[in-house]
């Protein structure tokens, strides 16, 4: 039975974004806390050559970003992964899984998140991580169910915090660039390894997480102008915005303090300073620069929890619309306009994956889950393009027409191979849950694996 029309769908939207807007969204959306909560785990693998993990990591990130940027065009709807991998291969089935790993990833990004704003809470009350990370969750939750209005206007204030904060570090931290050799790499965490590319590789597919977001851009083409060459240039502009903010974050932060202190700054049991923080309070020279920093740092990782819980709630609301979940999932309170099933539910999930209580291991959960979402982006542009590779108008209208072989498109191959790599090479450390412990990418897949029968027996027909 067809449901009626909700406040919520999207027909005729009108199309005013502009370049500048859309740039400035997806800048808002990749400059939140990944970097706030993960510079010093990185910090512990790669040493001094973190930035150059920041690097690799923006490559990979931009080779993606062709994909999303090429495929927005071509289908300019919500719910972006669900409807490229739906519409390219047929397969409702194959659409869901990967809308339903985008779910997951967004659920364990918040879980992730929430553990980093744990870590900067630690300065001013110090008690159990988990709690505090639970408790911000809940607190997020209830802004959600309130309303999307009074979410904007909250997530609006932090942004500015966030943003600011980054380039206040960069503000205090630059008289200290050249003090150090920012090619050593010297691990100091337990998963760290001194040979050579190995490190930096592993920190990059960890600090991937701060890159996170970009491909949201593409959620919003239905109300862009000229979205055929709008997004892709906001998507790419954005990542090269941020890629630099981030360089100059990681040089001036293991300029200012060591990578050791750093990766010591960040465990979650260790009563001290966050790692920014840290690095705030030192090149200032007084304990007041840090604590006002953490402040911004609370800020930030507060709002990526509040964005990332109100995406996913938003993403379940909208993959129950298709007829691919429960129908309580795509219920509306009249009152708040707001999904309540879909809230809930993924408040509970955020909660069960903080209990794990590990940053690093969370992180990289979460990043086996968005290198599937990309590595599948990938693969739909590459099978879209293979469909179509007789069409003139495809060959004129693709993105970075120097970097193709005819109709093929090499940037989208690679980014397909990195995420592949990254899949295979990085995700291979022990994690514990629930006092079982086995490689982080065998959760994963496991998780991933629930897909099916989620999908049977929340199956009808499809309209």
């Amino acid at each position: 039975m067809q449901k009626p029309a909700t406040p919520q769908d999207l027909n005729g939207l009108e199309r005013s974004v502009s370049l500048f807007q859309a740039t400035v969204y997806g800048v808002g959306i990749i400059l939140g806390a990944g970097i706030y909560a993960l510079i010093g785990e990185a910090a512990g693998i790669a040493g001094n050559a973190i930035w150059i993990s920041f690097v690799i990591a923006a490559l990979i990130a931009a080779c993606s970003a062709i994909s999303y940027a090429e495929l927005s065009a071509l289908y300019p709807k919500s719910a972006a992964e669900f409807v490229y991998v739906k519409e390219i291969t047929g397969s409702p089935f194959l659409g869901f899984v990967v809308g339903y790993v985008t779910v997951v990833t967004g659920i364990i990004g918040a879980a992730a998140v929430s553990l980093g704003f744990a870590s900067y809470f630690k300065l001013y009350v110090d008690t159990d991580p988990v709690i505090v990370g639970i408790a911000l969750i809940l607190v997020v939750a209830v802004l959600n169910f309130r309303g999307i209005q009074l979410s904007a206007r909250v997530n609006m204030l932090l942004t500015f915090a966030e943003v600011g904060g980054l380039l206040f570090i960069i503000f205090i931290g630059i008289p200290y660039l050249g003090e150090v050799n920012l090619i050593t790499v010297d691990p100091v965490s337990t998963t760290g390894n001194a040979s050579g590319w190995k490190p930096m590789l592993a920190a990059a597919a960890l600090v991937f997480f701060a890159y996170q977001g970009f491909e949201d851009i593409a959620n919003i083409a239905e109300e862009t102008k000229a979205a055929e060459t709008t997004v892709p240039l906001a998507l790419l502009l954005s990542l090269l915005i941020t890629t630099v903010v981030y360089i100059l974050v990681a040089m001036v932060a293991v300029s200012v303090v060591s990578a050791d202190a750093l990766f010591s700054a960040s465990k979650l049991d260790n009563p001290s300073e966050g790692p920014l923080a840290l690095v705030a309070s030192t090149a200032l020279n007084s304990p007041v620069g840090g604590k006002l920093f953490t402040v911004i740092a609370l800020c930030a990782t507060a709002n990526t929890v509040l964005v990332l819980h109100i995406v996913t709630s938003r993403m379940l609301f909208g993959i129950a619309r298709e007829n691919c979940l429960p129908d309580f999932l795509a219920r509306i309170n009249p009152k708040t306009k707001t999904p309540v099933g879909a809230v809930v539910l993924a408040t509970i999930f955020c909660i069960l994956f903080t209990l794990g209580g590990s940053l690093g291991e969370v992180a990289n959960l979460t990043n086996v889950g968005v290198f599937l979402v990309f590595l599948m982006v990938n693969l739909m542009l590459l099978m879209h393009r293979y469909k179509n590779r007789e069409s003139e108008t495809l060959r004129r209208t693709s993105l970075s027409l120097a970097l193709n072989l005819g109709w093929f498109p090499l940037l989208p191959l690679l980014g397909a191979l990195f995420c592949a790599a990254m899949l295979l090479t990085q995700f291979w450390q022990p994690m514990m849950v629930l006092g079982i412990s086995v490689p982080i990418i065998i959760y994963a897949l496991l998780i991933t694996v629930l897909a099916v029968p989620i999908y049977m027996l929340s199956r009808r027909n499809w309209n």
